[in-house]
């Protein structure tokens, strides 16, 4: 292939890689996270064409890296995600150390599944600006080996002192969640999701069981990408019934989720993006045929949830997608491969309803098998998307593919729209009138301490072992319209079962606001 007049300057992806392991049966010989994601920076520099070695260290190409990025694991972004076993103090050099780089820049940015994302689009811009030649991204979760070795009883010492620099982000959850969310005992991203479900189902009109089916089905054909994909932690292919029908391999989790609808955290999974110029690939002496580019991105974020104005519509999301697009110049029909965030099924169907693209379009919206089937690995999954969309554009030259991140509970987006096609002169992306598409809406108003007349907005049931243990709503007042939490307790029986049985949103309530979460009643 022969270089077309492309500015020396433009910044392009010219190495992926993923990795999935299994449990060692001598845990003591675990991969840590820093051992996975440098055995995905080892690939990722083999990928390049020009590395002959296995490992990758000191094959020359590692020496030239300027730029380290680790992309935060789960246990350094919650406590809800704890590593006893630790992890070095400065991620980024670890993984430097064990290639045999050492970067003038090492990063370790916020929390989010939007994140790889982003850091490609950030990336890029240092790249065409002259402030780095040759960039890393890695990251990888190792909760599988951590689970075995926390069941069996094994310790292990995953720590280490790295010297050197690192640009540490400061993890701010409270873009994403407020006091509220704490309050009514929301620890687990499922519950938000199934909030946002039960609305969307709302708005689409649909009964209980036809969303149901509808979430099956579109997740069906993510299972069935996922069982031909050597890098999924699920092989299994599960057909729409098994997926919407809930039972002891399949329980409900949070209504209207069954396990099989949800993303799956326990894994050993590891990724990596190795991303320079088109001179200095050149220089490197990279072939053209490894080089992707990034023609077009967007970043978006949403309001916490409450103030959202519709709860079963995200409209950063429909604008992150349609700011990557148009900054590529393309439409989503242009679109051969597609790697939509698959956290939840609402993610994926809010997507397909924002591009217009039909239910039974051809066109796979996943490259992996989605965070259900191929899983769920932390902050990192979109890693692995781009790495997938990147390969298979490589085996289809000049078709373009689109991924979408999605960091919190539709929170942060970055999207990017990636070719072999050569772009001749790259420019920056921006992001502004995306954003102010979304903060110029109307913002839902809160109600911190709600008593009396109120209409149940949405809710979800939790299940513990096929028992419901609580359930939350989200309620507006009916004289104000502002929007309140209650929290449901498993000994609140009627309440509890009058959600179970009836499709209660829409329903008349009474609220009474206190300090440890709000309660309702329906008389």
């Amino acid at each position: 292939m022969q270089k077309a007049n492309i500015a020396d300057n433009c910044p392009i992806i010219v190495g992926v890689s993923q990795i999935t392991e299994a449990v060692p049966e001598d845990l003591k010989t675990a991969s840590s996270n820093a051992d996975l994601a440098a055995q995905a920076a080892a690939a990722a520099l083999l990928d390049t064409g020009i590395v002959t070695r296995t490992d990758a260290k000191d094959s020359g190409l590692a020496g030239h890296i300027d730029t380290i990025i680790y992309n935060r694991v789960f246990a350094d972004s919650s406590p809800n995600y704890p590593n006893p076993f630790g992890v070095p103090n400065n991620l980024p050099r670890a993984v430097a150390k064990r290639i045999g780089a050492n970067p003038k820049r090492a990063i370790y940015p916020d929390v989010g599944g939007h994140t790889p994302q982003k850091l490609v689009n950030e990336i890029a811009e240092s790249l065409a600006n002259g402030d780095s030649k040759l960039a890393l991204l890695t990251g990888a979760e190792v909760s599988k080996n951590v689970r075995a070795a926390v069941k069996q009883d094994v310790t292990l010492d995953w720590s280490e002192t790295i010297d050197g620099d690192m640009d540490d982000a400061e993890v701010n959850l409270f873009d994403m969640i407020s006091k509220l969310e704490i309050q009514h005992g929301m620890d687990m991203p499922t519950l938000y999701y199934a909030l946002l479900e039960n609305a969307r189902r709302v708005r689409q009109q649909q009964t209980p069981d036809d969303y149901m089916q509808d979430m099956a089905n579109t997740f069906s054909k993510f299972s069935s990408i996922a069982a031909n994909n050597p890098y999924a932690n699920d092989q299994t292919e599960y057909d729409a019934e098994f997926i919407a029908t809930p039972s002891d391999q399949n329980p409900l989790i949070c209504s209207p989720y069954t396990r099989a609808l949800i993303a799956k955290e326990s894994v050993n999974q590891g990724a990596a993006i190795l991303m320079t110029t088109v001179k200095f690939a050149e220089e490197l002496g990279i072939d053209n045929s490894k080089w992707v580019y990034l023609h077009g991105y967007c970043d978006v974020k949403d309001r916490v949830l409450l103030e959202r104005p519709e709860l079963g519509h995200s409209r950063a999301l429909q604008q992150v997608l349609l700011g990557a697009l148009a900054n590529a110049d393309k439409s989503s029909t242009e679109i051969e491969y597609f790697d939509i965030y698959s956290c939840f099924p609402t993610v994926v169907t809010q997507t397909r309803d924002a591009l217009g693209i039909a239910a039974d379009d051809p066109r796979p919206l996943t490259q992996t098998g989605g965070l259900p089937f191929f899983g769920g690995p932390g902050n990192n999954y979109s890693m692995h998307g781009i790495a997938s969309t990147v390969e298979a554009l490589r085996q289809n030259p000049d078709t373009f593919g689109l991924v979408l991140a999605n960091g919190g509970f539709l929170s942060k987006f970055s999207a990017g729209v990636y070719s072999t096609k050569a772009i001749e002169t790259w420019s920056a992306s921006s992001s502004s009138a995306y954003q102010d598409a979304v903060d110029n809406e109307p913002k839902a108003e809160v109600e911190n301490t709600p008593d009396g007349a109120a209409t149940i907005e949405t809710y979800t049931v939790h299940y513990l072992k096929g028992s419901p243990v609580r359930a939350i709503i989200i309620g507006s007042m009916k004289e104000s319209a502002k929007r309140f939490y209650a929290l449901i307790r498993k000994e609140d029986s009627d309440t509890m079962q009058h959600l179970i049985n009836e499709d209660a949103i829409g329903h008349s309530i009474v609220v009474e606001s206190h300090p440890k979460g709000n309660s309702i009643r329906f008389s």
